[in-house]
């Protein structure tokens, strides 16, 4: 098996250079030909990636968090290299989504806890050769030896394209909104903090929304249009959402403030949420959002564009390594 790490050095909140040396050399241990490669600018394993394709590299490992799984996505859609992943960012919603092994997983989402334990290893290495945080991506490169292959749809705004998400509005601008310090100091609660910050002020904007032909003009601060259930890593906001149905499921939410907000939270950790009149639920091919203002436009967590944006899916563009026990409910 010839593979290809691509690592993003930015990713994350602690140093797992060694920690993933520990992985590669399991990998080679179980018959992989190993090649390790470091990122430091933005869509750098794009080309990477596209590049391993070409060479007829079997799978690339996208080593780091949902941008880098985004950026590795984009350079083997439509062809036949594999996507796996080793999540070590400071999200990594497609390894919670699809049960690959995460410190996220194992600990909860906080920061401080995964810093903690990230010492920890680092200080009593002589008394616990495998530490904590080196375990669980030993247990994720099992993953990769051990799981199978699957084809899942591909989402695409514009030209951009994604695995899970792409948002229009209120979580676009909280994703322009967050900084790399704040994540790398307080990881996913960094951008919960930015939510309520954004929230306070944001208003809704007029938008004409068309799915698969059906036009619906609505007042709206949010727009979500997701390829898989999970937002956010806790939130199931695309509850019916299968990731090979050839299809988007879309949220478009309405009201503004902080106490709609709060509704639409709860509303949907009940999933209670796809019958609430306040947001209305969809499954289209093709989305087309305008707006009578330009509205930010996130792809899988990262700035992109501004409306007017067309967001449609190519089903089963991708091939991707998930665990046996990947939830079946999540494939048609």
């Amino acid at each position: 098996m010839r593979a290809r790490l691509i690592h993003n050095v930015h990713a994350g909140q602690v140093i797992v250079r060694h920690d993933l040396e520990q992985a590669v050399e399991y990998l080679e241990r179980s018959g992989w030909n190993v090649s390790f490669q470091e990122t430091r600018a933005p869509l750098e394993a794009t080309a990477l990636a596209r590049q391993a394709a070409q060479e007829g590299v079997d799978v690339v490992i996208a080593a780091g968090g949902d941008g880098t799984v985004n950026e590795v996505l984009a350079g083997l859609v439509n062809t036949n290299t594999v996507l796996g992943v080793l999540p070590v960012g400071t999200t990594n919603v497609w390894a919670l989504q699809m049960r690959i092994p995460t410190v996220n997983s194992v600990i909860g989402p906080s920061p401080w806890l995964t810093k903690i334990m990230a010492d920890l290893e680092e200080r009593m290495e002589h008394v616990l050769p495998v530490g904590f945080y080196r375990s669980v991506l030993l247990d994720a490169a099992r993953v990769l030896v051990e799981g199978e292959v699957r084809a899942v749809d591909v989402g695409k705004a514009n030209d951009r394209h994604f695995l899970m998400w792409a948002g229009v509005g209120l979580d676009a601008v909280v994703t322009q909104n967050v900084s790399t310090e704040d994540k790398k100091h307080l990881g996913a609660w960094a951008y919960v903090g930015t939510a309520l910050d954004t929230i306070r002020e944001y208003q809704s904007t007029e938008a004409i929304v068309t799915l698969d032909g059906k036009v619906r003009q609505v007042n709206t601060p949010l727009i979500v249009a997701s390829n898989i259930q999970l937002y956010g890593g806790v939130l199931p906001l695309g509850a019916r959402a299968c990731v090979n149905d050839g299809k988007l499921d879309v949220c478009i939410f309405k009201g503004d403030g902080l106490f709609t907000f709060v509704h639409h939270v709860l509303r949907i950790v009940s999933r209670q949420h796809l019958r609430d009149p306040e947001i209305e639920y969809y499954q289209a091919e093709e989305i087309t959002v305008e707006s009578a203002q330009p509205l930010p436009v996130h792809v899988d967590d990262e700035p992109f564009t501004q409306t007017p944006v067309t967001i449609s899916v190519q089903p089963k563009a991708l091939r991707v390594l998930v665990p046996r026990n990947a939830p079946e409910y999540l494939f048609v």
